[in-house]
């Protein structure tokens, strides 16, 4: 009997040794956290009693990741910037307010690469006065970015207001909140929607390490994804939650669509889809009752009826991935990577130049009005 106990306690202190020399190994030559260093400034996210937080102006950050090493750079408003003096906008440049989350402050990728300044750099070489100003803050749902915009609409004065819409936006919308004063407040709250998930997190990057090398299959990834709570928001009938976070999306975009008609200025929604919504909808074979484009079509739908132009990228970056087979975004991170961003970039591109076409010629026509005698 002691035998075979001390033979137990001998293969279970093995065990032990072994998975911590794993777990040593990894930290040290294959390190799975995202590590963020501040070489200037302080955190990126700075509190506001309004949109709960913005961009810190001023802050420089490198991130490492085992999917990327990057920079970001804020300048005085809390915009992202590649690092240096940003170029005075040409006279009469049409002025495009960009709003939106992570995918557009350009999260996981260097400043170049990200679609914002991709989108500039395409308008400056086909001759166009545009001016991009990137205000996406990292975190932001719809509430936030409507709040923001009526925050800055006053400074900016933006011609053309572009609101970068992803399905975790829906996941997270909540009505704005009114206090007795009648100061207006965002609240997000994911808590229905991603349950405990924080207290599931390993803290061993082992399992970190095998969830990243789980994810390079597209149908685990996709298994992966539908074993969440957001896999209701993919098949029907919809529940009473999906139903309501529906309702609140669809009056925060309201909301955007009359504060930017009362001022004349054009409004554009991009609809960003995630990476299991590409998986799945490029899958040979669709996971049964899985619809990965249900929360569009009834966007879609509402923005047509709302006068609200909307443009989905679900199936063009379907297409590119079937096409070239490239991954179009960070497997473990979630974000877009480089090839991803050019996509991106290049539809944006496309669906912004009819909103310019309409803006110049009403400035050529504002200029010679004013000239006449």
């Amino acid at each position: 009997m002691r035998t075979h106990m001390r033979m137990a306690a001998l293969v279970g202190l093995a065990t032990l040794l072994l998975i911590a020399g794993l777990e040593g190994g990894i930290r040290l030559l294959a390190p799975q956290t995202v590590r963020t260093a501040y070489l200037e400034g302080g955190p990126m996210a700075l509190k506001d009693p309004v949109l709960g937080h913005v961009n810190r102006p001023g802050t420089r950050a490198r991130v490492r990741a085992p999917e990327y090493d990057v920079e970001y750079a804020t300048d005085s408003r809390g915009f992202r910037t590649g690092g240096a003096p940003a170029a005075e906008p040409a006279a009469g440049a049409v002025r495009v307010l960009l709003l939106g989350d992570s995918f557009t402050f350009g999260a996981a990728n260097a400043a170049q690469d990200s679609w914002a300044a991709l989108l500039e750099q395409r308008f400056a070489a086909g001759g166009r006065a545009v001016e991009i100003i990137n205000a996406g803050v990292p975190g932001y749902d719809t509430s936030q970015q409507a709040l923001y915009l009526e925050r800055l609409y006053g400074s900016l004065q933006p011609d053309i207001v572009l609101v970068s819409f992803m399905t975790n936006d829906l996941f997270v919308n909540e009505p704005i909140q009114r206090a007795p004063d009648g100061t207006e407040t965002a609240r997000g709250d994911a808590r229905a929607v991603i349950a405990q998930g924080a207290r599931k997190r390993s803290s061993l990057q082992a399992v970190t390490l095998l969830k990243r090398q789980l994810m390079k299959s597209d149908s685990t990834y996709v298994r992966l994804y539908l074993m969440t709570p957001r896999a209701a928001f993919y098949s029907l009938p919809a529940s009473d939650l999906v139903q309501r976070k529906m309702a609140a999306t669809q009056a925060l975009l309201r909301r955007i669509r009359e504060f930017c008609a009362a001022r004349g200025a054009a409004l554009l929604v991009v609809s960003v889809p995630q990476l299991f919504q590409v998986f799945a909808a490029a899958a040979d074979s669709p996971p049964k009752g899985v619809i990965p484009d249900l929360p569009d079509r009834e966007l879609t739908q509402f923005a047509a009826s709302e006068g609200i132009a909307w443009v989905s990228l679900l199936d063009l970056l379907v297409q590119s991935y079937r096409r070239g087979g490239a991954d179009l975004y960070h497997r473990y991170d979630g974000h877009l990577n480089a090839a991803g961003n050019r996509v991106m970039a290049e539809a944006v591109h496309a669906a912004l130049l009819p909103l310019l076409a309409e803006r110049e010629t009403a400035q050529k026509a504002a200029l010679g009005t004013e000239a006449r005698p």
